[in-house]
This record gives structure tokens, C-alpha cells and sequence, in this order.
């Protein structure tokens, strides 16, 4: 069974996270870059928090809740001993040039610049919300058995996309065609998403030989240019 969920992530007066557009919009974090569309949740494949994933392979189909999770349900407590301290030489090696607040990726970790003071650097690598109690606002919106419908979701997801723009059908036994919608098929790696939707297929959809994906390029007019 996979499901398609809406989550929003909050405390009790900022929203750090949702799916939904309406409530992105209402807490002033919306952005054009952002795609609002249910998420795929596969067990045994999502990283979501245990408890949440519990939840959800529990509800119905149409099902609403909201979960609190403390900090070690969630991101873990802030740990003082994450903020590492660097000379700016350090960093400028690896192609930093250090300013407060910004976000770096050292030795495979994620960190926010806290200070950059007499040639040293502060930098704290706990995730922005350790330490903080979260809620939790879930949708069951679809759960789906399907095989056909599973391939759809698997690749509107790896595309960001939602999956009513995806189509597909069966050619023969165990061959699909997926068709993707334009601003699917453009993005520039869009080779490595179909590459990550196969990987997924493969590991989840057994009765699925093939995958043929059909990407439709409308000729425009003579009078109109092509832009790139």
C-alpha cells in the first residue's frame, strides 16, 4: 500500500513546513519554487519520523490528525557539541567565504554560520529544528493498491509534480507507458529523476517489466520562436 499524504510541521506559533499551498500562503513562507502537492509515503522507503509513519499506516483513506512529537521524536535535542568552530582558512579551502548565516555542507554535514569573528568561524551543525516540540498536521488524501496508479505516483513524485498530470497506461503485460507533462520533462535532470523513479519501480512494483516514457513536444507556429 502506498499512500499520498498533506503534512504541515509547526509549533505553536511558526508553520517551518507544508504541502499545501492555502496554508503556506496564510503563514507568509510560500514560494514559486516550492511544488504543493501530497507527498508519497511507501513504508519501509519514506523517511518520516517512526511515530508519524505509525500513524499513518494506521488511518483511513480521507483521514485527518495531528500529532505532537517531542524533540527525540522529532529532530532530536540540540546538542552544544554539533557547533564547531573553523578558521576562515579552513573554509576558503573548501571554496567558503564565510557570512553569518549562511548555510554551508562540511564533511557531509549541514551547517548554519552562526558568527565569523578574528579569522574563526562558528558553525552549528544541528538540524534548524532540533530541540523544538512539533506538531504534526497529516491528511490521508489517498491510499493506493493499484499497481498502474503506484507507477503514476512514484514518478509525479520524483518530478514534483501532481499525479493528475501524470498519465500512463499498460502496452503489454508488464510494460507501462508513462506520458510526463512538459514541465516535467524540461528540467535538467530530468534523466537522473527517471533514473530514481526506475530504482524505485524496481524495488516496489515486481510485476513491472518496462517503462516507456513519452515526452510530447508541440512544433510551434512559424511565426513563433522557440525560447531555451
Amino acid at each position: 500500500m502506498f499512500y499520498l499524504v498533506n503534512l504541515t510541521v509547526r509549533d505553536e506559533n511558526t508553520v517551518y513546513q507544508t504541502t499545501v499551498e492555502e496554508v503556506a500562503r496564510k503563514a507568509g513562507i510560500y514560494s514559486e519554487k516550492v511544488s504543493y502537492n501530497p507527498i508519497l509515503v511507501i513504508p519501509g522507503e519514506s523517511k518520516l519520523f517512526p511515530k508519524l509513519m505509525e500513524r499513518i499506516l494506521s488511518s483511513e483513506e480521507g483521514e485527518r490528525f495531528e500529532l505532537t512529537l517531542e524533540p527525540e521524536e522529532a529532530y532530536g535535542n540540540y546538542d552544544r557539541n554539533k557547533v564547531k568552530v573553523f578558521s576562515v582558512k579552513r573554509l576558503e579551502k573548501e571554496g567558503i567565504h564565510p557570512h553569518v548565516g549562511e548555510v554551508i555542507y562540511l564533511d557531509d554535514q549541514r551547517g548554519v554560520i552562526q558568527s565569523v569573528n578574528g579569522g574563526r568561524v562558528t558553525v552549528d551543525f544541528n538540524h534548524p529544528l532540533a530541540g523544538k516540540r512539533l506538531i504534526v498536521e497529516c491528511e490521508v488524501v489517498k491510499k493506493i493498491e493499484d499497481d498502474l496508479e503506484k507507477l503514476k505516483a512514484i514518478v509525479a513524485d520524483m518530478f514534483d509534480v501532481g499525479i493528475e498530470e501524470i498519465t500512463a497506461r499498460w502496452v503489454e503485460d508488464g510494460k507501462a507507458e508513462v506520458q510526463l507533462p512538459p514541465k516535467a520533462y524540461v528540467l535538467r535532470d530530468s534523466y537522473s529523476r527517471k533514473i530514481g523513479s526506475l530504482s524505485l519501480i524496481m524495488r516496489h512494483l515486481k510485476g513491472v517489466k518496462a517503462v516507456r516514457f513519452i515526452e510530447e513536444f508541440d512544433i510551434p507556429k512559424s511565426d513563433q520562436k522557440l525560447t531555451s
